[in-house]
């Protein structure tokens, strides 16, 4: 469900409900154990955010091509993918491509602590043997943005 609030329809709130409205966007509720990927635990998603379809445009709006096509391959074989399948996108430098994803995504909503991916075993970074995944929210705006739905 998608609400829509004018400036003016949220000034016409009360304090009260202005501030849980606020801290109900702001705040990152802790992943279902039931919804994670095989191989991932809660501690790999613990401050994995999602990001909607407007906040993956503004995120695509600053990317270079190269970090476009490494998303594309999050958008048609994620939500969980083999590193891997990012050498299809020209990436085999996949510490540095995970930073340049962290450091737009927290450009992106603000918070310092985020994270888009979550990686299932961080002994094999760079080595392209685990897996990359995002949450189900941003896996369906990478798909609306690459329009694959």
């Amino acid at each position: 469900m998608q609400i829509v609030l004018t400036k003016d329809d949220f000034t016409s709130f009360s304090p009260s409900t202005r501030a849980e409205i606020i801290a109900h966007l702001t705040s990152r509720p802790k992943v279902n154990p039931g919804q994670l990927p095989t191989g991932f635990t809660a501690d790999d998603f613990e401050n994995v955010v999602d990001l909607t379809p407007g906040q993956v445009e503004d995120f695509m709006a600053g990317c270079s091509e190269k970090t476009i096509a490494g998303l594309r391959v999050f958008a048609e074989h994620g939500p969980v993918i083999q590193a891997k399948l990012l050498n299809a996108a020209g990436i085999d430098k996949y510490g540095h491509f995970q930073g340049r994803i962290t450091q737009r995504t927290r450009t992106i909503t603000g918070d310092e602590d985020a994270f888009l991916f979550a990686w299932d075993d961080w002994s094999e970074v760079d080595e392209g043997e685990g897996q990359y995944a995002v949450t189900p929210l941003t896996f369906r705006s990478l798909r609306i943005y690459f329009e694959l739905d």
